[in-house]
């Protein structure tokens, strides 16, 4: 195992000369539960010097028995001693736990970084508690009630009848109309009844409240929005913090005011090409305002820039959420309320997949994949490519897809995109990039094979895949083909065998070099000869060669 060589928000040091106090540790494990989970290295100072474990802690049976009692709901961590510089070292690795967990005496506690950099254990606040609790899942914050204020004096009617307007325009569940004001609120849970009043729940307030109200008790609520060109600000609108209904309106005519559309001729028919796509960042949008921590003070930022559009919000990804697996994983929102009112208004995509959505439309029209790297446990970042855009790749997928008469699925558009920018990939490679397993990326790869928008090179683990020749002869590139097609199997055998003419051995790194392959595909042609008896195999200690078999 290799020893880390700084602590950071997963990994935590502990000296244990003295020896530690075990509350200490207790609450260093209760801390990372509540937080990312993490390993906890007992013998290990601050600045990464190894003193070792104290004979006092090398039990480690005893250590998790005390761990258990000392933390609620009880903690099992995995324990292991391990040596690191020749010195015992107890390594306690921490799952970040389903449940908030406190110590034994009643403290709620969780890591943070400080201005520094490092990890620090600090109290949770309440709204932190809060928090935890919604990012596991355990508490819906847009469903609690404001029982201070009645729903007749908090929310708007003119902000109702846009509500209702939004159903139509958007093709929401059409039989919320008919219902009417105190029903329709019943219905979407923007009110609930308590001895015959009506009082206005996070979600009434955030949709449909007067300003006044969702300021005094939802004080995080903001949205800004900004044109920038490099450091200029070229827009900087006021502060919005009034309804999201009335929000979603504003900034989405603040955004098609800067969209402008090239078009192309494919066929009959001209096919717009936006330079900022309109569908992904009405999704990208929506899901800001809809899964945004609440209780977090902070705004949700729309940044349109040159090459790119940015929408960040307060509250980081809910646990198991990350940017490696946010198109497979199952639909979790922190605001479980808001988000059922927001689809059944019509605002936000049905089925929970609105990620899928902002990928596809990007990806059919002509933009790189969004990008959610910058994202940490405090907000949520997406990045989505404003820059010029592929339009010939554009052109392909509209004749594909007319072809086949139907919409390319988002796996297919993946690895198109991919094959675009990395021209040769394999099985693992495709897998990675649609967030899903390689018996599903060959389902996907294949189908484009027999679609003829792809063409596989090599056999079983050599094999490789790159755009077909219609695809390059669709873009005009008929060359470039014939660049990334390289030599047949067939071609690369004959040029090892006239090396081995010449020079009776060949090395793996030499295939490489005459046939601009990979080291896989290398060792595939090279099994290839020495199957069909042409060459043998020769080792001399680390170095292995082929010799060429005599007649």
């Amino acid at each position: 195992m290799d020893r880390p060589q700084k602590e950071t928000l997963t990994i935590e040091f502990k000296g244990d000369r003295s020896p530690l106090k075990l509350d200490d540790l207790y609450q260093a494990i209760v801390a990372m539960a509540n937080t990312d989970g993490g390993v906890i290295y007992l013998g290990i100072e601050d600045d990464g010097t190894v003193t070792g474990l104290h004979p006092q802690h090398s039990n480690i049976v005893e250590i998790a028995a005390k761990i258990q009692t000392h933390t609620h709901p009880s903690i099992t961590p995995n324990l292991k001693i391990e040596k690191f510089d020749n010195k015992p070292v107890l390594v306690i690795e921490v799952i970040s736990s389903r449940n908030l967990v406190m110590t034994s005496d009643g403290r709620y506690l969780r890591r943070r970084l400080k201005h520094d950099g490092l990890p620090e254990v600090v109290a949770m606040l309440p709204n932190e508690v809060i928090q935890r609790f919604a990012s596991i899942q355990q508490f819906d914050p847009s469903s609690q009630v404001v029982e201070q204020v009645r729903s007749d004096v908090a929310l708007n009617p003119l902000e109702r009848e846009r509500l209702r307007s939004m159903i139509q325009t958007y093709h929401g569940d059409s039989s919320l109309l008919s219902l009417s004001n105190d029903d329709l609120d019943k219905a979407l849970e923007l009110s609930h009844e308590y001895d015959g009043i009506l009082y206005p729940t996070i979600t009434g307030l955030l949709l449909i409240g007067h300003e006044q109200y969702i300021k005094k008790y939802v004080p995080g609520h903001e949205v800004l929005f900004q044109v920038l060109s490099g450091e200029d600000v070229l827009s900087n609108s006021p502060s919005m913090r009034g309804s999201l209904l009335s929000i979603f309106e504003t900034v989405n005519v603040l955004f098609q005011s800067r969209v402008t559309e090239s078009e192309i001729q494919v066929g009959l028919f001209r096919v717009p090409i936006p330079n900022y796509e309109k569908e992904a960042f009405r999704e990208g949008f929506v899901n800001a305002l809809v899964h945004r921590d609440y209780y977090r003070m902070g705004a949700i930022h729309v940044q349109l820039q040159k090459h790119n559009l940015i929408i960040s919000n307060p509250g980081g990804f809910l646990e198991g959420v990350t940017p490696d697996n946010i198109l497979t994983v199952a639909p979790s929102p922190r605001n479980r309320l808001l988000a059922e009112a927001v689809k059944r208004i019509g605002l936000a995509e049905r089925t929970g997949r609105g990620v899928d959505k902002i990928y596809s439309s990007l990806l059919r029209s002509g933009h790189d994949i969004p990008d959610y790297s910058d994202s940490d446990n405090t907000r949520v970042v997406l990045r989505m490519s404003s820059a010029e855009v592929d339009k010939e790749f554009v052109r392909m997928l509209v004749v594909e897809e007319q072809k086949i008469n139907q919409l390319m699925p988002i796996n297919a558009l993946i690895i198109l995109n991919a094959l675009k920018y990395e021209r040769r990939l394999s099985l693992s490679d495709f897998a990675k990039r649609i967030q899903r397993r390689e018996s599903e990326a060959k389902e996907t790869v294949e189908w484009l094979v027999e679609i003829g928008m792809v063409e596989g090179i090599g056999n079983k683990a050599a094999r490789r895949y790159m755009l077909s020749s219609n695809v390059y002869a669709l873009s005009g590139n008929a060359a470039g083909y014939s660049r990334q097609r390289g030599l047949t199997t067939e071609e690369e055998i004959a040029q090892i065998k006239r090396v081995l003419n010449e020079t009776s051995t060949i090395t793996r790194a030499k295939v490489v070099e005459i046939c601009s392959c990979s080291e896989n595909h290398a060792s595939y042609l090279l099994k290839t000869l020495a199957d069909n008896g042409i060459i043998e195999l020769v080792r001399h200690g680390r170095n292995t060669y082929y010799l060429k078999k005599t007649t």
